[in-house]
């Protein structure tokens, strides 16, 4: 079954660019509807595709744990319009499944467009057209273009976020801080997450979104983030975006600081928490 929510990460983002093109083909502008911007877990933007039409390198996605791209949801009422502007019929890019997912720590599934294996080659800088449509759809969700920089310029852009919401175990003073400690490169200090709340699940908590509860935990920004990110999955027991037997999913939230709010990975608790005991302060030092 064809997903009906569509994730966009280049051209498609510029609401210009979308316009002009469906008026030249024929194609209705509002087959597509933007919902909001979004993320792409565990993928990175890359230019390894020569593209005739923007006379240079076309973006692509390719996985890369750790990191998450820039982008938005949009609902599709009709495919063909985008699978016409990427080209599926003549084999450029191919359309896939994907998770996307939001700050409020939600998880959506999409689909997204990657190049065709045989037409990805060496690095090929974006022109400056594409360049320019590109930054004005990342402005449009307010997104940053740092890892679309990195990307035309063929450099691996830095993992992000690059931080931590631990509201459990992993806090300071807790059975298992040791897993991040050594590689905590600043404390945010305390932290908290609006729109959730926090049950015992056993010796540890879970994190449950949704209500008007409040979590409470703290932020720590993360060298070697890929390498932190592979341990922490394995030790919440998440096998990866669309597995069905993970015990929690890695999520990124909005936590909210005294300096403001900030990106961060967390885990949710994605098993039954209907009969678990909540924790009413938000607080794992209170079970």
């Amino acid at each position: 079954m064809i997903p009906v929510l569509y994730f966009a990460y280049g051209s498609n983002l510029d609401e210009e660019n979308w316009a002009l093109w469906c008026r030249r083909r024929g194609f209705e502008v509002e087959s597509i509807e933007p919902l909001g911007r979004a993320w792409l877990p565990d993928y990175e933007l890359v230019f390894h595709y020569q593209s005739r039409l923007r006379r240079g390198g076309a973006l692509d996605v390719r996985p890369r744990r750790g990191t998450a791209i820039p982008g938005a949801l949009f609902r599709v009422h009709d495919w063909a319009g985008l699978d016409a502007k990427e080209g599926v019929s003549g084999g450029y890019y191919r359309r896939i499944s994907v998770t996307a997912l939001t700050d409020d720590g939600r998880a959506h599934a999409a689909a997204t467009y990657t190049v065709c294996n045989e037409r990805v080659g060496e690095f090929v800088p974006p022109g400056p057209e594409y360049r320019h449509m590109v930054t004005r759809g990342l402005s449009r969700f307010g997104h940053d273009y740092d890892a679309f920089l990195a990307a035309a310029e063929g450099r691996p852009a830095a993992p992000a976020p690059s931080t931590i919401f631990a509201y459990g175990t992993l806090m300071q003073d807790q059975r298992s801080h040791g897993l991040l400690e050594s590689r905590v490169r600043s404390r945010s200090g305390a932290a908290e997450l609006a729109g959730a709340s926090l049950v015992r699940v056993d010796w540890y908590p879970g994190l449950v979104l949704g209500g008007a509860g409040r979590v409470h935990g703290e932020v720590y920004e993360i060298d070697d983030v890929t390498i932190v990110l592979q341990e922490l999955d394995e030790y919440e027991d998440f096998a990866g975006y669309g597995d069905g037997e993970s015990l929690y999913r890695r999520s990124i939230v909005r936590a909210i600081t005294n300096g403001g709010s900030m990106l961060a990975w967390t885990y949710v608790y994605l098993g039954d928490s209907s009969s678990l005991p909540r924790i009413p302060s938000g607080r794992w030092t209170d079970a």
